[in-house]
């Protein structure tokens, strides 16, 4: 693996916490809209963000 499991799993967090951050201020965006825009902000794919966000396979650990 090429990153820290600590660094991942940290970075899986962020990502959870700032979907609630953005829900609460943006409640009329669409799922799309959250994905691309999380998507900008950590650079990484929207599956990806997808994939956090519902616990998927490698990325449940994250809480």
């Amino acid at each position: 693996m090429a990153r820290n499991s600590t660094l991942i799993i940290l970075r899986n967090k962020n990502v959870k916490k700032r979907f609630g951050q953005l829900s609460t201020k943006h409640p009329r965006w669409k799922y799309e809209a959250y994905l691309e825009e999380l998507s900008y902000e950590f650079y990484i794919s929207k599956r990806t963000i997808q994939a956090i966000l519902n616990n998927e396979a490698a990325y449940d650990k994250a809480v």
